[in-house]
């Protein structure tokens, strides 16, 4: 029925799933449990609903102005929000409940997040999250997980050799990098921003923003020639990119940062990560502000990334807990669906019922009761089954629906079949094509079927 003038229309930025899109994504979120289970990951359900106490500070200036707020005529509906992410959640209930966790805590959260931004393929307002997260360790070893763990839901889901790349950087080094060029803390956060930003914007356009944020030329000059280093260092082995840059900007900071990334990049090898699928991306910075350490993007080259994360150190403090590390990524859903698409790799999904069990006449309570005696014993061989359950229609009617379906067979329970302990059994993918019908006794009928399934 069109909506056109009902009034009846989709929040901007939200959208339904319907039958096979919907189990493409049960599926791909069915892989992905079953990858983080494999590394001991447990679930953790968080509300939706988030205090804006929580939700604020954390996202820096343009995450804040993505925030849904809730409104209302009560004091508690105004000081809540729509949850951003699942990192924030997590913070917060390990801050509430940490002394009942055993530490580290390996947890993951797949659900729904909110984003008030504007909306592009594979980008809604409502989207989904797959978030992996360890607390209470501040090993590197932890950090090595991340990409591991990225490396081995993409390749379960079948992306092909070269199809993504996983970005590493961490954020100990950005800082040692800026402070090499004399920036402030909060100099620091424009800088890291504007790194972010080379993929989609020239150079004169950062350079302006950063002047208009109120950076001197001098350290603009200074961010320019930085810059240039690392932009560099990009086209590099990890290892030769590391050493260009410990010997470029030679300082005690920059070099144990230094120390930290080539150490992050042995265990992620012995980790099973071949070098295609991991590089080391000095210029990632990744714009939330509670990250600390280690950071992580997966690029699928102009589709755009699908992975991120990284260390953060401070955020359960933040909100009141014990000062625990963490560590953790996450994979937008919507976003692998579109580049799943993209690279051909949407599946073909099985039908919805393998038989379909028509009603010769409802007005006659026998036969319904043999309709729905003989799906009831399909069921329980293991079959799956619907029974017609619309309005009284024909026969003809009812096939159609069954065909429309893509049900493979349909089965006919009249008068004359009752009588003679036999089903009419149609196989409805032959009768496309003019197809056949055959009358079986019913103690043959599973057999029979499982037969035609194949």
């Amino acid at each position: 029925m069109s909506t056109k003038n009902s009034g009846s229309l989709n929040f901007r930025g939200t959208r339904d799933w319907f039958g096979d899109e919907m189990r493409w994504r049960k599926s791909i979120v069915s892989t992905i449990e079953n990858v983080f289970e494999s590394f001991g990951f447990e679930p953790l359900e968080t509300p939706i609903l988030e205090t804006m106490k929580t939700l604020t500070g954390k996202y820096g200036e343009e995450g804040e102005m993505k925030l849904f707020r809730l409104t209302g005529n009560g004091t508690d509906i105004r000081r809540g929000g729509l949850r951003y992410d699942h990192t924030v959640p997590l913070a917060r209930a390990v801050a509430l409940n940490w002394n009942r966790l055993i530490m580290p805590y390996r947890r993951y959260a797949i659900g729904p997040v909110f984003r008030n931004e504007s909306t592009q393929a594979g980008r809604f307002r409502q989207f989904y999250q797959c978030d992996f997260d360890t607390i209470g360790s501040d090993s590197l070893l932890v950090d090595a997980e991340i990409p591991t763990m990225n490396y081995r839901v993409l390749t379960a889901l079948g992306f092909p050799v070269g199809s993504f790349q996983i970005l590493v950087n961490d954020r100990r080094l950005l800082n040692a990098l800026a402070r090499y060029i004399e920036a402030d803390d909060n100099q620091m956060l424009e800088i890291f921003r504007a790194w972010d930003k080379l993929e989609k914007v020239d150079r004169e356009s950062v350079r302006k923003e950063l002047l208009d944020k109120g950076l001197s030329f001098r350290l603009v000059s200074a961010f320019d020639r930085l810059t240039d280093v690392l932009q560099n260092a990009t086209e590099l082995s990890a290892t030769d990119s590391l050493a260009k840059i410990s010997s470029a900007m030679n300082t005690p900071e920059v070099t144990s940062a230094v120390r930290v990334v080539d150490d992050l990049f042995s265990y992620i090898s012995a980790s099973g990560v071949p070098p295609w699928a991991v590089r080391f991306y000095p210029l990632l910075a990744r714009g939330l502000d509670y990250y600390t350490g280690p950071i992580f993007e997966t690029s699928a080259g102009e589709l755009g990334s699908i992975t991120g994360g990284g260390r953060f150190d401070q955020l359960i403090g933040q909100l009141g807990g014990p000062d625990l590390p963490a560590s953790g990524s996450s994979f937008g859903l919507e976003r692998l669906m579109v580049v799943l698409e993209e690279l051909e790799l949407k599946p073909e999904f099985v039908k919805p019922a393998d038989v379909f069990v028509t009603v010769f006449d409802q007005q006659n309570p026998q036969l319904i009761r043999s309709s729905f005696e003989l799906a009831s014993s399909l069921r329980q061989a293991g079959f799956r089954v619907e029974v017609y359950t619309g309005s009284n229609a024909r026969l003809g009617k009812q096939l159609d629906i069954c065909r429309r379906k893509n049900i493979p067979v349909a089965l006919i329970v009249g008068e004359e079949e009752i009588s003679s302990g036999n089903v009419a059994v149609k196989n409805m993918v032959s009768s496309r094509s003019g197809g056949n019908q055959s009358i079986i006794p019913k103690k043959e009928l599973e057999t029979f079927v499982a037969g035609l399934l194949g």
